[in-house]
C-alpha cells in the first residue's frame, strides 16, 4: 500500500470521527427540543453521512483491482447517489419529518462531508 494511499485513508478515518461527534453535540442540543425535530435532523444527516462512508469504504478502504481508477470513483459516486435517493425515499415514505430541519441536516452534513478532509489536512498536517 501507498504511503499517499495510508495518508488519505488516515485523513477520512479523522474526518469521518470528527464529524460524528459534531452530529452527536449537535444531536443533543436537538434532543431538548421536541421528537419530530431530532428525528429529521439526523434523518438528514444520516441520508448523506451513511452514503459517503460507503463511498470513502469502497475507494480507500477496498483493494482496487481496476486498472482505471477514474472508473472506480465514478462507480462510487453512482453508488453513493443511488443509495442517498433510496434513503431519503424511503424516510419520506415511512416517517413523518420536519421538511425544513431534515433539509438543514442534509445540507450541513454535506457541507462536513467537504469541509472536513481538508481541515483534517490543514490542521493535524496530514
Amino acid at each position: 500500500m501507498s504511503a499517499v494511499l495510508k495518508q488519505t485513508q488516515k485523513k477520512y478515518k479523522i474526518s469521518l470521527l470528527v464529524e460524528i461527534v459534531i452530529f452527536i453535540v449537535v444531536l443533543v442540543f436537538f434532543s431538548a427540543d421536541n421528537y419530530i425535530v431530532f428525528l429529521s435532523f439526523l434523518f438528514g444527516s444520516l441520508s448523506v453521512f451513511v452514503p459517503y462512508c460507503v463511498f470513502v469504504w469502497l475507494m480507500f478502504f477496498v483493494k482496487q483491482e481496476y486498472e482505471n481508477t477514474l472508473k472506480m470513483f465514478y462507480y462510487g459516486e453512482l453508488v453513493k447517489f443511488i443509495l442517498t435517493i433510496c434513503i431519503v425515499v424511503f424516510i419520506f415514505k415511512t416517517f413523518m419529518v420536519n421538511f425544513i430541519v431534515f433539509f438543514i441536516g442534509y445540507f450541513i452534513t454535506l457541507l462536513l462531508n467537504n469541509l472536513l478532509p481538508f481541515m483534517v489536512s490543514k490542521y493535524f498536517k496530514i
